[in-house]
């Protein structure tokens, strides 16, 4: 009996790692696909109008599908087969962009057909993303989590690092209509590695409940997870947090920082551009660590040391620009900013890790999809909000004060995590 369950043990890890592998692996592609044609294609607005408000449509329009589709994405993840559902979207993706690559050989491409691309790939992208989430528990068992969840952050910061860097290649040496083609093919190589990958390692049975679900409506499946989040205090106190939290650093990083390194320092675009990949190599690093390292009991005691990190980056960030000019050393200050965004990705990662395990833990996977959706829709949504209001008073306010008032917010933020009694089941997690 001890051989066999060994045995089955050794197979289960053995499944384990290669769904982490293949979903990894697919991930870095699909999101490589996503951020290279919205770069790309955002360049190549810029070029033809030269008017920096048809780039920031085009920005725009891939945010707000996020903003409105997630809860349904969430419905969606948890009614079908999230397998069947990721491939599918990894082809519709392809089938988008081929018929871009089409029409583009044909006719040309005009603004109002990028526009709609854009939509329509942001729109699956926000089902892709829910569904991929939602099945994050059904890759591998609850000790995993960390992990994969950790891995999947290695794959969002290498796309970050390298999308630019490929898509400024790919523009510069290759014609756009082959461009198109060539991104096409690696949605479907993501949805070959997704054929690959066991969505049911960890899922429960689901004959204990289709007959209950199957005839349910969206409005109340969606009741459903409202009331499920009002009877979950810890959830609640995530969500308050991660809205705080992120509302700020979106504002202050969105906002402020690049009005401080561009207008008020006026260092060189590269110096920019350099400063801006630590901090994906932060978040790269990081995420590798704690991949590798064995879990920690106490999820409160690490969310509050990274939003604690992440408030007092802020604050650090804005004190070059009390110094008088000739204080200023453009050397100097890339470095200096180099680590502050290095350690602002270390803190990042710190904080969402073990706040996605506790949601993913905290959450019953038939209603993971939904409470991913919800969540997913909350932080974006908060995004666009702060954006408005930093840029609306950046100029008439002096913008240290603003990543002073944000960075103590945070830091309050993580004294109040850590005297929240809704948070403390998380430290037995």
């Amino acid at each position: 009996m001890e051989i066999t369950t060994a045995l089955e043990n050794k197979n289960i890890l053995k499944m384990e790692n290669r769904n982490i592998m293949f979903c990894l692996s697919s991930k870095i592609i699909s999101l490589l696909g996503t951020n290279i044609f919205n770069f790309a294609l955002s360049l190549y607005i810029l070029k033809i109008t030269g008017s920096g408000s048809f780039f920031a449509l085009n920005v725009l329009v891939g945010m707000l599908p996020r903003v409105v589709l997630g809860p349904f994405a969430g419905i969606i993840a948890d009614r079908f087969d999230r397998k069947k559902l990721t491939i599918s979207l990894d082809i519709f993706s392809a089938v988008v962009v081929l018929g871009l690559f089409c029409v583009s050989s044909l006719f040309g491409l005009s603004i109002a057909i990028i526009y709609a691309t854009s939509t329509l790939l942001s729109t699956i992208s926000v089902f892709y993303d829910t569904t991929l989430s939602a099945a994050t528990t059904d890759l591998v068992r609850d000790e995993k989590l960390i992990k994969i969840n950790s891995f999947m952050g290695i794959a969002s910061s290498l796309s970050g690092i390298f999308a630019p860097i490929l898509a400024g290649l790919i523009y510069g040496f290759v014609p756009i209509s082959l461009f198109l083609l060539v991104n096409s093919l690696s949605f479907i190589l993501s949805a070959i590695l997704e054929v690959f990958i066991n969505f049911k390692l960890n899922r429960y049975d689901k004959t204990t409940k289709d007959e209950s679900e199957t005839n349910s409506t969206f409005f109340s499946d969606f009741k459903e997870v409202i009331n499920f989040i009002k009877g979950q205090p810890p959830l609640r106190a995530l969500f308050k947090y991660s809205l705080i939290t992120n509302f700020f650093i979106t504002a202050s990083m969105a906002v402020i920082y690049p009005y401080i390194i561009n207008n008020t320092l006026k260092m060189a675009p590269s110096q920019f551009g350099i400063i801006e990949a630590f901090f994906s190599v932060g978040i790269l690093g990081t995420s590798i660590y704690v991949g590798t390292r064995k879990e920690k009991q106490d999820k409160t005691k690490e969310i509050c040391l990274g939003v604690a990190i992440m408030g007092l980056v802020l604050i650090l960030i804005g004190l070059p620009t009390l110094l008088i000019d000739s204080l200023r050393n453009n050397a100097v200050l890339s470095i200096y900013f180099m680590i502050l965004l290095f350690t602002l990705g270390v803190g990042l990662v710190i904080v969402n890790t073990p706040i996605m395990v506790s949601i993913q833990r905290l959450t019953p996977q038939n209603l993971m999809g939904r409470i991913m959706g919800v969540f997913g829709t909350l932080c974006s949504g908060i995004a666009p909000l702060s954006i408005i209001i930093s840029g609306l008073i950046i100029d008439s306010v002096h913008p240290f004060l603003l990543l002073f008032i944000s960075g103590s917010v945070i830091l309050a933020t993580a004294v109040l995590i850590k005297r929240d009694k809704d948070i403390l089941p998380m430290i037995i997690s």
